[in-house]
């Protein structure tokens, strides 16, 4: 072989060296992720403390009487419940009606407006807080279904761990083969940057929240800003950890079976137009931040497909000497020891999966979802729920809702 040859051989070999390391540190960061389930312990108190349960509803006829379903079934005695309707054109209000009207606990709100400076989802919970009764409020979205047990679970765990402010990250319920393929991976490039082991420590600065259902302190809330403090976020769960964890209060993100799932996204377009909303205002809309996101799947998972291609055109064009079988025989080597890895990804999110083999397809998309992001940096445009926002945009445009489709509002997530 040539001297270009074994340097490229060498370098992709190292490249190749970094799966069973990735293998052991993400295997030890799964291993200390605190896992609650059903049988976890429950808060058992005298005087249980009132949660204010908010759900923002923005045409959710498909998936809000699920929801409400699962939240008035809760075996938690002290219970309010908010849903707010967001300038809905379905269905949403009147679900949301015929059960406040079998459940006295519920409690039906509107919003017709959003002022500017806000996103859509800030804006609602702000004032569906504004209106809560509880010690804790309990923000989710209204395409998750929680467990009767999951309140009490996850508030003995907060008085254990003393923590403002707690969240997770559900199983996800996922129907078409893109959801599958695609939404476990959204999931590991936002662990990347938030890592679970830092988030949970109160030594480091780094916070993260998934807003999908998320606990927090009534107090810890209005002292960190409640959502007016993050007003133009789109990773409004993200940003409130930011702002309770500054203030020395220590938060906890944890991982739950059988007690929280979430369907995210239906469909391609809206899988993609998601996760790229949330990956660019995550990343802190900065473009070099979402370039190297970018660059980790290319350079350790992409470079494999390229390598297994090319040796085999290499092979059947006959090319001569060691060389390209060299590159077949690191190429499946490389893609033997990826596999171990997604699957653990995949399991985390969706246990049980049958679709890790696919994972090269879907790491393609989220190559594209990522430049997605970049070019939402670079032109600072972003349109969500038929609300277009941007710095060139007139107000008007920026914050009033269009005759658009909508599609639910997510965060991790």
């Amino acid at each position: 072989m040539t001297p270009a040859q074994t340097t490229i051989l060498l370098i992709y070999g190292a490249i190749i060296a970094a799966w069973p390391l990735r293998y052991l540190v993400l295997k030890s960061i799964l291993g200390k992720t605190p896992v609650l389930s059903p049988g976890s312990p429950t808060l058992d108190a005298a005087d249980p403390p009132l949660v204010s349960a908010v759900i923002p509803a923005k045409d959710e006829e498909a998936t809000l009487a699920d929801c409400l379903a699962s939240v008035c079934l809760q075996a938690y005695p002290g219970l309010e419940i908010l849903v707010i309707d967001d300038r809905s054109v379905d269905r949403t209000r009147q679900i949301a009606n015929e059960f406040a009207d079998r459940d006295a606990r519920l409690r039906v709100l509107s919003n017709d407006h959003l002022p500017p400076g806000w996103t859509g989802k800030t804006y609602v919970l702000q004032q569906a807080a504004d209106q809560a009764r509880g010690q804790w409020l309990w923000f989710l979205d209204a395409d998750t279904v929680h467990a009767p047990e999951f309140l009490g679970v996850m508030l003995e765990y907060a008085r254990a761990q003393q923590a403002a402010l707690v969240s997770l990250l559900p199983e996800l319920r996922c129907e078409t083969f893109w959801e599958q393929v695609v939404q476990p991976l959204g999931g590991i490039v936002l662990m990347q940057s938030f890592p679970l082991h830092r988030v949970n420590d109160e030594r480091s600065k780094l916070a993260f929240a998934n807003g999908q259902s998320i606990l927090v302190k009534r107090q810890a809330y209005d002292a960190a800003g409640g959502h007016s403090a993050v007003r133009d976020r789109f990773v409004e769960d993200i940003g409130m950890a930011c702002k309770v964890k500054a203030l020395g209060l220590p938060i906890r993100t944890v991982l739950v079976r059988n007690l929280v799932t979430c369907r995210m996204y239906a469909s391609l377009g809206q899988l993609i137009r998601g996760w790229s909303r949330i990956f660019y205002d995550a990343m802190g809309r900065k473009a070099w931040r979402l370039a190297g996101r970018l660059l980790d799947p290319i350079i350790f998972c992409q470079s494999g497909h390229v390598a297994l291609l090319a040796g085999v055109i290499l092979l059947l064009a006959g090319y001569p000497g060691p060389f390209p079988l060299w590159l077949v025989g690191l190429g499946l080597l490389h893609h033997a020891l990826m596999y171990p890895v997604f699957r653990l990804v995949y399991e985390t999110s969706m246990p049980g999966s049958r679709h890790v083999a696919w994972f090269p397809v879907g790491n393609l998309l989220i190559d594209f979802i990522l430049l997605r992001s970049t070019w939402m940096c670079l032109t600072g445009r972003v349109t969500w729920r038929g609300t277009s926002y941007g710095a060139d945009k007139t107000r008007k445009e920026q914050h009033s809702a269009t005759t658009e489709p909508t599609e639910s509002s997510k965060a991790v997530s």
